[in-house]
């Protein structure tokens, strides 16, 4: 499975890419990525049918081990998929000390 860093999430453009945020409705509607795509955790049953497969999906969640099991998912399904190491938390992190 392929993955990526926090760094590495800050430099996506989520217009060509899809930012599956998995988090729940009221985590992401306080805290959300700019550009990204909630369907959480538990709706993904439901929610990966929606999912275009035209481009690739970066999958966030908390800390990084839920989105890998969704990852693991949609990597079966035929999809160009990565996911994001160390979630929300790490992005949070990276982006308080890059603002030092």
């Amino acid at each position: 499975m392929k993955r990526i860093n926090a760094a590495e999430l800050c430099s996506l453009d989520t217009g060509k890419v899809l930012l599956l945020d998995i988090r729940s409705r009221d985590e992401f509607e306080m805290k959300g990525i700019s550009g990204s795509v909630n369907v959480p955790f538990d709706e993904i049953s439901t929610g990966l049918s929606q999912l275009p497969d035209d481009k690739p999906v970066y999958v966030l969640c908390r800390t990084g081990d839920l989105s890998e099991e969704v990852a693991e998912i949609l990597e079966d399904r035929g999809y160009d998929v990565y996911n994001i190491e160390g979630g929300y938390a790490a992005y949070v992190v990276f982006l308080a000390g890059s603002q030092i």
